[in-house]
């Protein structure tokens, strides 16, 4: 009732977000149901899933990974985050995602068409003697998400190892567009397409994880890699006229 009010008096659709920290989606629905949708939610789900699969070593099944979370079913409601300040090492709801994974959700919530993503400051400034900082990646994703990260997802959720998606720009922000690819435990490759705007393109990633370029034919398909347990951003470095 509250924020119904505060919106008519300002005449603003102010943006709200509620925690209601609990892994089971079906609670979380529920909930936004009740409250006719007029808030947003963390997605605890989808950091729980993020949570798994960075403490199993690779042999989390990573095409799962977005299953049952608010981001996949409800996505106008859904805030997506990796960490928050209580669930850093010693707090009440300790459930750490570990630091080499960080990077993988980070890319995976921050580029996605999908959701708003929340950045925690600990991941990004650090955390002394709990949390690395992860500013530097983080600073990467954020230009690429502000240059790039337009257009229709396709997704490639496909192995249980390797998965990743594309974006496929707009004509709004010329040469837009990307291809992600991430793996919890081995060398990837993937066969994925960014549009036929992006035929005939040379990508490079951005992330600098890989550093041999990749041309994509006149369809708009391409060979695009990453290392184990790592996460490579593709985007456009030039095209054939270039």
């Amino acid at each position: 009732e509250w924020l119904l009010k505060i919106r008519e008096k300002t005449g603003k659709e102010l943006f709200a977000v509620a925690e209601y920290w609990h892994a089971d989606l079906k609670r979380l629905l529920r909930y936004l149901d009740c409250v006719d949708n007029c808030m947003s939610l963390f997605d605890v789900p989808l950091h729980f899933n993020f949570y798994n699969a960075s403490n199993q070593s690779g042999s989390y099944d990573m095409r799962y990974l977005l299953d049952n979370t608010l981001v996949e079913h409800r996505s106008d409601n859904a805030v997506t985050f990796v960490d928050n300040h209580d669930t850093e090492p010693g707090q009440a709801l300790e459930s750490n995602v570990l630091d080499w994974f960080k990077p993988i959700a980070y890319s995976l919530i921050m580029l996605h068409q999908n959701g708003t993503p929340c950045i925690f400051y600990g991941d990004y400034y650090g955390v002394e003697g709990k949390i690395e900082c992860h500013k530097e990646i983080i600073d990467k994703l954020l230009k690429i998400r502000k240059y790039c990260a337009y257009g229709e997802q396709i997704d490639y959720f496909d192995h249980d190892a390797v998965v990743g998606y594309t974006r496929l720009g707009d004509y709004d922000h010329p040469d837009s567009g990307l291809a992600l690819i991430c793996s919890d435990y081995l060398d990837g490759e993937k066969v994925m397409n960014v549009g036929k705007n992006l035929a005939n393109t040379c990508f490079y990633d951005a992330l600098g994880n890989v550093e041999e370029l990749v041309w994509t034919d006149e369809e708009g398909n391409g060979c695009f890699k990453c290392d184990k347990g790592s996460v490579s951003v593709w985007i456009k470095k030039c095209d054939r006229n270039n």
